[in-house]
C-alpha cells in the first residue's frame, strides 16, 4: 500500500462513518463530461459471505456453550463472530477504496454515479494446527489461520450495464496469520479473533494492489466513454 493511500485512510474512515449514518451525497452525472473530467462513481456496500472460526475453539465445549448464554449454542457464537468480522471487512474495504479514489481524485457518491462499483466476497478462514502442548495443567495450541474464497468486482454504467469485471482467487493472495490459544481450567486466552481481523485487513490491501490499475482515474474515464 503506497504512502499516499496511507495518508488518506483517516479521512476515508470519517467518510465511512458519515455514510454509515445515512448521509446522502450529491450523485448523478456530476464530474464527467466530454472535456475529459473524471466520472462520478457510486461505491455501494459490498455483498459478503464470511465463514470464520469462533474466537474460542478446542475441545472445551462447556466453555463455548457458557459463553453463548442460556438458550444459545455454538451456532449462536459462530453467527455472532461472522457478523462482527463481516462488519470489520465491510469497513476495511470501504475505507481503503475511498482512500484510493481520493488519491485518484475520483468523485465518490452514495448513489446515481455515472459509474457504479459492486464488490462481492465469499471468504472462509481456516485454522491449521502446528503445535499442541500440555504442561502443568495448561494446554497451549499454536497454528496458522489462512484465508480462502473468491473476490469479484463489477463496474457498471448508469444504465446498469457491466463495463468491466474481474475475479480473484483469495488463496492466491497467500494471507496467513499466526494464532495462539491457551487453556487452563476455565480460563482461555485466544488470539484467533485478532488473527482474523488482521488477515481480513491484509487481504483487502492485497486485493487493492491487484485491482488498482483497473480503477485508476484514466481507466474510469475510458470506460465512461464506452
Amino acid at each position: 500500500m503506497n504512502i499516499r493511500r496511507i495518508r488518506s485512510r483517516l479521512a476515508a474512515g470519517l467518510l465511512f462513518l458519515i455514510a454509515s449514518c445515512g448521509a446522502s451525497a450529491e450523485g448523478g452525472f456530476l464530474g464527467f463530461g466530454d472535456d475529459g473530467e473524471t466520472p462520478s462513481l457510486a461505491l455501494v456496500p459490498a455483498e459478503i459471505a464470511l465463514d470464520v472460526p469462533t474466537p474460542v475453539q478446542g475441545d472445551d465445549l462447556d466453555l463455548l456453550l457458557a459463553q453463548a448464554g442460556s438458550g444459545h449454542g455454538l451456532s449462536a457464537l459462530k453467527e455472532k463472530a461472522a457478523r462482527e468480522f463481516t462488519a470489520h471487512l465491510q469497513r476495511e474495504l470501504y475505507v481503503q477504496l475511498q482512500a484510493f479514489f481520493t488519491d485518484e481524485e475520483v468523485p465518490v457518491v452514495q448513489q446515481e454515479g455515472y459509474l457504479t462499483l459492486h464488490n462481492f466476497l465469499d471468504i472462509s478462514a481456516g485454522k491449521k494446527l502446528n503445535d499442541l502442548k500440555n504442561s502443568g495443567g495448561r494446554q497451549v495450541e499454536r497454528g496458522i489461520l489462512e484465508l480462502a474464497g473468491d473476490y469479484h468486482y463489477r463496474l457498471e454504467n448508469s444504465a446498469g450495464e457491466p463495463l468491466r469485471e474481474r475475479r480473484i482467487d483469495i488463496a492466491e493472495l497467500g494471507v496467513k496469520k499466526r494464532y495462539r490459544v491457551s487453556r487452563s481450567g476455565g480460563e482461555v486466552e485466544d488470539t484467533t479473533g485478532e488473527a482474523i481481523e488482521m488477515a481480513l485487513t491484509e487481504m483487502v490491501e492485497r486485493l487493492l494492489d491487484r485491482i488498482e490499475d483497473d480503477l485508476e482515474a484514466d481507466e474510469l474515464r475510458e470506460l465512461a466513454r464506452l
